[in-house]
C-alpha cells in the first residue's frame, strides 16, 4: 500500500481537477485491493504486505520508477549467512543519508545503519545473521530510508534452520536435502516395507522445487515429513493447497497425513522397487505488486494527468 501511496504523492495528484484525482484514487483503491486477495491474514507473525522482492531483470525498472530502491542477492537464508544488500537513490534525492533498519518476523529492530550512497546514488551493505537478534526463524524485513517518508522503500527475506558441511549430518531416518543457496536440510521420513540403501535430495528455492533419489531393495510407500519452511504449498487465500508430484517423470497422487504449523506430512502410493526419483513442486509465491500491475498503474496515472492537464486548459480558455 505504501508503494502505490508514494506514486500518488511522487507525481502530485493533488494539484490536478478533483474529478480527475478522484477518478486517480479509484484507481489505486482498486489496485490495494487486489494485492491484498494474495495476503495471509492467519499467520501469528508479522508479514510486511507492502514489501516488493525485486527481480533481478527488473532493477534497471524499479531504479527508473522510484527514488529509492534496495534488493538483496537471494530471498532465503539460515542463521550463518551474509546477505549482501544492494540500493539506489536517485542522485536528485541525496538531501540525507539513507537510514538502514532491519526488523524479525515479530517486529523486534534487529539492526540498524546509516549509509552514505556513492556519487552516482549507488549504495550496498553486509548483514551477518550469526548474530543472536537474528535467532528467529521468519519473514525479516528490510526498509531504507532518505529524508521524507516520500524516499522509503521495504523488501523482505526469509531466515531458516539449517545444517553446514556434510549431508551425514541428518539421521538416518531423514534425507538430506542439498538447497541451492549451499546449505542441507533434513527431511524426515518412513517406509512400509523393504530396505533403503541411499537417500538424496536437491531443493531449488526459487522454483518452490525439491527432487529426492531413493535406491534399496523392494521399497514400498513412503511418507514425508516436509516442513513448512522447506517447502509448502498455498492457495492465493493462504489456506493449503496441494503440491504436484512426480515419480520418474510421471505425476503421481498422494495422501495428506496430519499437518500442522510447522510441517506438512504425505503418504506417496507408489511402490518404489529399487529406485525411484520423485519431484516435489510446490507454490510460487506472487509478489504483492508484481512488475506488470505496477507498469499499468504507472500507465494509467499517466494518462489521467495528461488527460486532466487538457481538460484544465480547456477549462481555462472557457
Amino acid at each position: 500500500m505504501d508503494i502505490l501511496l508514494k506514486i500518488y504523492k511522487y507525481y502530485d495528484l493533488s494539484r490536478y481537477d478533483v474529478h480527475i484525482t478522484i477518478l486517480a484514487v479509484l484507481i489505486l483503491s482498486l489496485t490495494i485491493t487486489l494485492s491484498f486477495a494474495d495476503t495471509s491474514f492467519g499467520e501469528k507473525e508479522i508479514k510486511c504486505i507492502n514489501c516488493v522482492q525485486i527481480p533481478s531483470y527488473e532493477i534497471d525498472l524499479y531504479k527508473e520508477i522510484f527514488p529509492l530502491t534496495v534488493w538483496t542477492d537471494s530471498h532465503t537464508y539460515d542463521h550463518f549467512s551474509t546477505i549482501t544488500a544492494t540500493g539506489y537513490l536517485k542522485p536528485q534525492n541525496t538531501v540525507a543519508p539513507i537510514l538502514v533498519v532491519v526488523t524479525n518476523p515479530i517486529g523486534n529492530i534487529v539492526t540498524i545503519q546509516q549509509i552514505t550512497p556513492d556519487a552516482d546514488g549507488n549504495f550496498s551493505f553486509k548483514l551477518n545473521t550469526e548474530s543472536p537478534l537474528w535467532s528467529k526463524d521468519g519473514e525479516y524485513i528490510l526498509k531504507v530510508q532518505s529524508g521524507t517518508e516520500t524516499r522509503q522503500f521495504k523488501t523482505n527475506f526469509t531466515l531458516v534452520p539449517s545444517l553446514t558441511g556434510s549431508v551425514n549430518k541428518c539421521t538416518v531416518d531423514s534425507i538430506s536435502v542439498t538447497a541451492n543457496n549451499g546449505r542441507i536440510y533434513c527431511i524426515p521420513y518412513s517406509i512400509s516395507d523393504g530396505l533403503v540403501s541411499t537417500t538424496k535430495g536437491k531443493l531449488n528455492s526459487d522454483t518452490k522445487t525439491m527432487t529426492l533419489d531413493i535406491k534399496g531393495q523392494n521399497i514400498g510407500t513412503i511418507t514425508l515429513d516436509i516442513p513448512r519452511y522447506i517447502l509448502d504449498s498455498k492457495s492465493p487465500a493462504g489456506s493449503d493447497s496441494s503440491f504436484v508430484v512426480m515419480a520418474n517423470g510421471e505425476m503421481i497422487e498422494y495422501e495428506e497425513l496430519e499437518s500442522d504449523s510447522d510441517s506438512r506430512q504425505i503418504k506417496l502410493d507408489y511402490q518404489i522397487g529399487d529406485k525411484v526419483s520423485f519431484e516435489i513442486v510446490g507454490t510460487h509465491i506472487i509478489p504483492e505488486f508484481g512488475s506488470i500491475a505496477l507498469l499499468i498503474l504507472v500507465a494509467s496515472i499517466m494518462s489521467i494527468l495528461i488527460v486532466g492537464k487538457s481538460f484544465s486548459n480547456r477549462l481555462v480558455k472557457f
